[in-house]
């Protein structure tokens, strides 16, 4: 039997609490709503790390995944590798306690150019939050915009549950050193305001007053691949002691992950309505946890069903910046 989208979503997702999928575009999946847990987040991922995003106003504790899993992660399905520990978790706090309540609130993932847009109106300004996960760069990109200047205030960590070591490395960029199975792997997190500055701690990095901001973030076993991300990305106005042009950066970025992601769909040897289809059932939710209104079509063979992660999911709710 061939799923339409629509019902797919609905058995998929269940209507929970009123937050009802909407279907209006085919290649699209939105919720009215933040992830209350993983079985919602939208996963990204297609180079060297994946994560869930969730979609948070508040505190956005984004779960990072590296490359591994018994089926590789790929731009159609990228939630086959998200699975395990998580590395560590990006947290992403939109430091905004006394900002007022979120209206128009909606979360997009575009199964079409792999990317995550959640836009929010909070304290008279409207926000646009997009993050994707590039595979030619190995980079979790995460931009950061507002409609009214000067109303965008967050602050970044890196929290992990492994042993490791956390630290501020020439003011904008996070460094953090761990060891997860015996085995070292790091990562880095580069914070870029448009116009303002960032604001350091010992293991944070604050941005206030701000219209658009980049973050982009990198982890690996293999070092040298930080070492040399800036001078690989600078033909599109990153890497040196200056302050990179973020706008030529974002767009650059961007542009490129559109081409390869489209590129990798139309190259699947699958109708897009069926790579629609395995990326939603693997992506969103494990089997045991789906409520469907009648019985699902059995998965393709090929297609590995992510287990629940305890590593996203702990008993006090997620990994906060107050830990390691």
């Amino acid at each position: 039997m061939r799923w339409p989208i629509p019902s797919l979503l609905i058995a998929l997702l269940g209507v929970a609490n009123g937050d009802e999928p909407k279907a209006e575009n085919r290649a699209e999946i939105t919720l009215s709503k933040p992830a209350e847990g993983p079985e919602k987040a939208f996963p990204i991922g297609n180079g060297e790390l994946r994560a869930r995003v969730k979609g948070r106003t508040s505190l956005e504790p984004m779960a990072i995944f590296p490359r591994g899993g018994r089926h590789p992660a790929t731009p159609q399905v990228p939630g086959n590798a998200i699975c395990g520990p998580a590395w560590f978790h990006f947290s992403l706090d939109w430091l905004a306690e006394n900002e007022g309540p979120v209206t128009n609130y909606k979360r997009t993932l575009n199964l079409e150019d792999g990317t995550v847009v959640t836009t929010f109106n909070r304290g008279g300004a409207g926000f646009t939050w997009t993050v994707f996960a590039t595979g030619e760069d190995g980079l979790i990109v995460t931009h950061l915009r507002t409609d009214k200047p000067g109303s965008l205030h967050f602050r970044v960590t890196l929290p992990t549950e492994l042993p490791a070591t956390l630290k501020v490395e020439d003011r904008r960029i996070l460094t953090l050193n761990g060891k997860s199975g015996g085995k070292p792997f790091a990562a880095r997190a580069w914070v870029y305001p448009m116009e303002s500055e960032v604001t350091p701690g010992e293991k944070e990095i604050t941005v206030r007053g701000e219209g658009e901001a980049l973050i982009l973030l990198a982890a690996t076993r293999d070092p040298d691949k930080i070492a040399t991300l800036p001078d690989r990305l600078k033909p599109l106005g990153f890497g040196g002691d200056d302050h990179p042009d973020v706008f030529q950066v974002w767009n650059g970025l961007l542009e490129r992950h559109l081409a390869a992601h489209r590129k990798a769909m139309e190259n699947a040897g699958e109708t897009k309505q069926q790579i629609f289809n395995r990326y939603a059932k693997v992506a969103i939710t494990p089997p045991e946890q789906l409520k469907p209104a009648e019985a699902l079509p059995p998965p393709p063979e090929d297609i590995e069903f992510p287990p629940e992660d305890p590593a996203d999911n702990p008993k006090d709710g997620e990994i906060l910046p107050g830990k390691k």
